[in-house]
């Protein structure tokens, strides 16, 4: 969770916002300034270079930033903002180009927006109050924070605690699951891993398009099902059988094509 600095305050008011905007095209910055006095904010100050954008937010530390990634001079937006990370400052990140390798440098600074040129006056404005109230807010500064985060976790494993001994195992290796109380087994071809689990809470951090529940104690891995014996109520993967309840049945066979 990030945290505020003793000499950051957050502002008791929206207008009271200090803000600095960042941009080198003169077009752009006066849409902007205009698109904010419509709001009822007032500008600081609009600087275009870099280098003296550094300074004077190290100086001055505003409320608030309106940050255009490209800018004149040595320094890009993304670099002021991880000079300026450790003041806590909230930034708005804007750009002429929707460039995801830039969205990826973004994310690891303290922003709270990025908006691609042009945009209009509501864009601008819900960027703003989303990340004046995430500042009032610790909750919703939490998942605003999760949000960068999202894209950068693994999506192919996890990771299991034994011993003190993180194991990576991925998803397409596990079988199936077991649950029995507050604990869960995941069953893979070579190795079984317990781990501090409810089921419910397993089947959520399970990517969904590959598991589902086949009985309340048990998630199957739909590309490692062998066969499904809807007669007896039986799913089999490898030589396991995993008991499918009738309340589960008919969720489970709509995952697949059915020929007949």
């Amino acid at each position: 969770m990030p945290f505020f600095p003793a000499f950051y305050k957050i502002p008791d008011t929206m207008e009271a916002l200090r803000i600095l905007l960042v941009e080198d095209d003169p077009s752009a910055a006066l849409d902007v300034e205009m698109l904010l006095a419509e709001m009822g904010y007032q500008l600081m100050g609009v600087l275009s270079d870099g280098g003296t954008a550094l300074s004077t937010i190290l100086e001055e530390q505003p409320d608030f930033i309106i940050l255009d990634i490209e800018l004149k001079g040595k320094l890009s937006g993304i670099d002021i903002a991880r000079e300026i990370k450790y003041l806590q400052i909230p930034v708005i990140f804007t750009t002429s180009f929707a460039d995801k390798q830039l969205y990826e440098q973004a994310r690891d600074t303290f922003a709270f927006g990025y908006i691609v040129k042009p945009f209009d006056k509501l864009t601008l404005q819900s960027a703003i109050e989303q990340a004046v109230k995430a500042l009032h807010n610790e909750d919703m500064l939490g998942e605003a924070d999760a949000r960068w985060k999202e894209d950068l976790v693994v999506k192919d494993s996890l990771l299991v605690k034994h011993n003190n001994i993180l194991y990576k195992v991925f998803y397409a290796e596990i079988l199936f699951v077991q649950g029995e109380g507050n604990y869960c087994t995941l069953h893979t071809k070579l190795k079984k891993y317990v781990v501090k689990s409810s089921m419910r809470k397993m089947l959520g951090e399970l990517p969904g398009e590959l598991f589902c529940p086949a009985q309340k104690s048990f998630i199957v891995n739909l590309l490692m099902i062998d066969a499904i014996d809807t007669g007896s109520g039986k799913v089999f993967i490898g030589e396991n059988e995993i008991p499918l309840g009738r309340n589960f049945k008919n969720k489970l066979l709509e995952r697949f094509k059915l020929l007949k």
